[in-house]
């Protein structure tokens, strides 16, 4: 996946025949990717073992015995008895063999003799506590962060139990994005059944009106590539904002095959193009920066104007729609889709999109109150995300809900701004310079280590001599920290 063309990066699903085409389904599915730590090998992933452990549906209701099966993966290649325990820890995505495979974590346990486990959270992947009902709003409602640390909790005390040979185990937890927030608030909440962890590119602080990542975005493309790259794309976008203003859009809808029922001076609508536009250029940045150079590369090439330019560069973009499909959708219903599908949940986007309108927001605004910021163009409020939200979940998903739901989350774990011998002493945070959730965690302190030229959890990875020093020295920093608490 890391070798896709820039400008192909959404078109992965192609149509089976000629229909309505959904534009933003690609972009938001690989945001929600698995992290990637290098290739493997079949003979590594032979030592893998796919298992299943039985949790409580809610485990803060004694009067609830409901069960289900988590999936989890293991390899005991190098474990010998009482050696330490690394856990990594699933976020909002479905697990895969490879994470047990190579990486760091797995070069600590080779290292440590150490047992490998990698768990899957409730609600994606295969664990779906109530099967194929699982995405019904009835049953959505056991979706929430205390429940997953429940899971890890009577997770590492069964294994613990079970075992002999791992009673006396350290645990080391390990997660990169939302899954290394998880392993940080892991240690606040059962510090009895940690040791240590890892957190890579953890948001820490819960905030509905994000608008801090698409000026992040905007800062990083200038900072890969140059000014003449991040100004070029303002350009564009503030040309598109002056064609829906005077109600001109339509000869550039009508070129990308959009359908006619779109409404431009509709506003959510609207926020909804210029939202899913936005999207891509926050997966190249968050998923891909590598390919940062190459697309600017393109859209300085395409032409001399600016506006023109960055009109070529929709066309290639949007162009499996234009081709492929009887048109493509760019309104609002075509998002809000994505988040109301109750069976197809292959990608998780539906869980993530309700985890985010009741505990942490994250959304990533362009049109702010509390900034002056014109970063993308200044049309995505937080209202659309507000609306969204109701529109999927239903009446009760207000939008004092969301606010309250992001209040608890800080008031219990404190958001970033803490003294670090008094909380999350057990836990080194990493971070890349370039990675625009790197603004919601903790990049201050001696157990905190900005990885310049790099973004989301790059450096879950093996030691490589194609890294910088800089990110194979803040491995080897991550590493001893982590065999101090041993």
């Amino acid at each position: 996946m890391k070798c896709l063309n820039v400008i192909v990066l959404t078109m992965l699903w192609l149509p089976s025949s000629l229909a309505t085409y959904n534009p933003y389904r690609q972009n938001l599915a690989l945001l929600q990717q698995e992290p990637f730590s290098g290739s493997y090998t079949k003979n590594e992933e032979a030592y893998v073992e796919e298992l299943w452990l039985g949790q409580k549906v809610d485990h803060f209701d004694r009067n609830n015995s409901q069960t289900w099966q988590m999936r989890y993966f293991r390899n005991a290649k190098y474990h010998r008895p009482q050696g330490p325990i690394y856990i990594f820890v699933g976020g909002e995505w479905t697990i895969s063999p490879g994470l047990m495979s190579t990486g760091l974590s797995h070069d600590m346990a080779l290292e440590n003799s150490g047992m490998l486990f990698y768990t899957e959270h409730r609600y994606y992947g295969l664990s779906l506590p109530f099967g194929k009902e699982s995405f019904q709003l009835g049953h959505l409602k056991q979706l929430n962060l205390h429940q997953s640390l429940a899971d890890l909790a009577h997770f590492i005390r069964h294994q613990k139990s079970e075992n002999p040979e791992m009673a006396d185990s350290k645990v080391i937890l390990v997660g990169g994005s939302y899954s290394g927030s998880l392993v940080a608030w892991m240690t606040q909440l059962y510090p009895d059944l940690i040791a240590a962890s890892w957190a890579s590119s953890a948001p820490l602080l819960a905030k509905a009106d994000f608008y801090e990542y698409m000026e992040m975005v905007s800062r990083s493309i200038e900072i890969s590539y140059g000014e003449n790259c991040s100004l070029r794309i303002e350009k564009g976008l503030k040309y598109l904002v002056r064609l829906f203003d005077d109600n001109h859009i339509r000869d550039l809808l009508f070129k990308l095959n959009g359908c006619e029922d779109y409404n431009p001076k509709d506003a959510l609508d609207r926020a909804a193009f210029f939202n899913g536009l936005a999207n891509y250029f926050a997966l190249v940045v968050q998923s891909y920066s590598a390919y940062i150079p190459r697309l600017c590369e393109t859209l300085m090439h395409l032409d001399s104007s600016d506006e023109l330019a960055f009109f070529k560069f929709l066309e290639l973009l949007y162009a499996e729609g234009r081709r492929s499909s009887d048109c493509q959708d760019f309104g609002y219903s075509s998002m809000l889709q994505l988040f109301s599908e109750d069976e197809d949940q292959s990608t998780g986007t539906r869980a993530w999109f309700y985890q985010t309108c009741n505990e942490f927001g994250w959304y990533t605004t362009t049109k702010s109150n509390s900034s002056a910021s014109e970063s993308f163009a200044n049309q995505v409020p937080l209202s659309y995300f507000e609306k969204l939200c109701q529109d999927a979940f239903g009446a009760e998903q207000t939008a004092q809900k969301l606010a309250l739901g992001v209040e608890q989350t800080n008031s219990k774990f404190g958001g970033y701004g803490f003294n670090q011998s008094e909380r999350y002493a057990q836990v080194i945070f990493t971070h890349g310079q370039l990675d625009p959730w790197g603004v919601l965690g903790r990049q201050t302190g001696r157990q905190a280590i900005v990885l310049t030229g790099y973004s989301h959890v790059e450096d879950l990875a093996s030691i490589r001599i194609t890294d910088s020093v800089q990110m194979n020295l803040a491995k080897l920093r991550v590493m001893s920290f982590l065999r101090s608490h041993l």
